[in-house]
């Protein structure tokens, strides 16, 4: 298929995600911090995987080294199908000031606005490859397409099985590694269903060089968005276990999102300290880094969508040039471990893309592998620990008080 200018437009997650390496000796500071100090490389790797080379204070999470930024991810999502998807998001823009590709699914063709296509992939791994400040594709499945989602509850989607695993073997010829945020889940989140789900796409019957690499797992999809759903604490636990039944290679970080995930909740404590060395990301900016570097998190991401600006004002017609360059900057001044860069086929232009990663190619030292990128995992040190339990039992108090108030 021969791709268009106005498909290169489209859909899309990019996610940039940053890892340090291992550490080979450590040291205490005056103030108590640690230092966690590995050799130097004597490779520049400021656009692929070397030797991962870093100084980093485990109290503040501050790198002593310029190059911190260790695993890079470009997320795209399902593209629009075609130049109608663009006139159906301008008329609500001019409407309402913003425009969401979630905003079609309440009219017209409704999901035929999106597809998933594997030459557009394909187009977009080049993509990823050619900017040369990447070492992860991931394949976003937040937009549903007329075709469904690349998920069901019971496993892959049928009808876009070659798709997926056709994109993630073409990413892996190309020297990436590949990371899924998946959204449909299995209705009953317990440990039998997920190593049902998740065979399906990750155990061994699927070719090595078809399987992802990382899974993105948004607790959005855990019924997160608004409240704190009692049993998140079991079904999370349930699904880690999963994986490392399944597929144990296969690492899995978390999307906290935004809104009261901003700030640290008992359920972050619990899996942090039941889990130590969890990835954390959110979304759109960098103002929770400081609150979560307090309560002991180390390894910290943050996803920039550039189609939606740091204010959570999202329209997919548009780059946020401006708040992508500023949120870049304030990833480097916080020497923030793990970035994403997401929605990357919405608003896409190679020149933009090209200027802005100027922002962080100075710092990127990037994983060549999957045991590179968990070497470099930083110990997490929270203060207070949480069981599952005491999750639970947060989320039924707080649901008890908010009923209470109303009455």
């Amino acid at each position: 298929m021969q791709l268009t200018r106005s498909f290169v437009l489209l859909a899309g997650t990019l996610t940039a995600i940053v890892l340090f390496a291992g550490f080979s000796e450590s040291a205490e500071t005056d103030a108590g911090s640690k230092i966690v100090v590995a050799s130097p490389s004597d490779q520049d790797t400021s656009n692929v995987a070397g030797d991962l080379t870093r100084a980093i204070d485990t109290r503040s999470g501050k790198s002593i080294s310029d190059r911190f930024i260790v695993l890079s991810e470009f997320q795209i999502w399902a593209d629009p199908v075609g130049p109608e998807t663009y006139r159906a998001l301008n008329e609500i823009y001019l409407k309402t000031g913003r425009c969401h590709s979630f905003d079609l699914y309440k009219q017209g063709k409704q999901y035929d606005y999106f597809i998933w296509d594997m030459e557009r992939t394909k187009y977009w791994v080049d993509e990823c490859v050619a900017l040369g400040a990447f070492n992860v594709f991931c394949m976003g499945d937040d937009t549903r397409t007329g075709k469904g989602l690349l998920f069901t509850p019971e496993g892959v989607n049928p009808q876009l099985a070659d798709v997926l695993f056709g994109t993630i073997e073409y990413a892996h010829q190309r020297g990436m590694m590949v990371s899924i945020e998946p959204v449909g889940l299995p209705k009953q989140r317990d440990q039998e269903h997920f190593e049902k789900w998740l065979g399906t796409w990750l155990g061994p019957d699927v070719p090595v060089t078809k399987r992802a690499d990382i899974i993105k797992l948004s607790i959005e999809w855990f019924d997160g968005w608004n409240e704190h759903p009692k049993d998140m604490a079991h079904e999370l636990d349930a699904f880690f276990k999963s994986v490392e039944k399944v597929n144990p290679n296969v690492l899995v970080y978390i999307d906290s999102m935004g809104g009261r995930w901003y700030t640290p909740q008992i359920l972050h404590r619990w899996l942090l300290s039941e889990r130590p060395g969890t990835i954390l990301s959110h979304y759109l900016n960098t103002k929770q880094v400081p609150d979560f570097r307090e309560m002991g998190a180390r390894n910290l991401m943050v996803q920039i969508n550039p189609c939606e600006s740091g204010f959570g004002v999202g329209c997919h017609l548009f780059l946020y040039y401006d708040d992508t360059v500023n949120s870049l900057k304030d990833v480097v001044a916080n020497r923030v471990n793990y970035l994403s860069l997401a929605g990357i086929n919405y608003a896409y232009s190679r020149r933009d893309f090209d200027l802005f990663l100027d922002v962080i190619r100075p710092h990127l030292n990037l994983a060549k592998d999957l045991k590179s990128l968990r070497e470099s995992i930083v110990p997490d040190e929270v203060k207070q620990p949480a069981t599952k339990e005491e999750v639970r039992a947060a989320y039924l108090n707080e649901k008890r008080a908010k009923k209470q108030a109303v009455n």
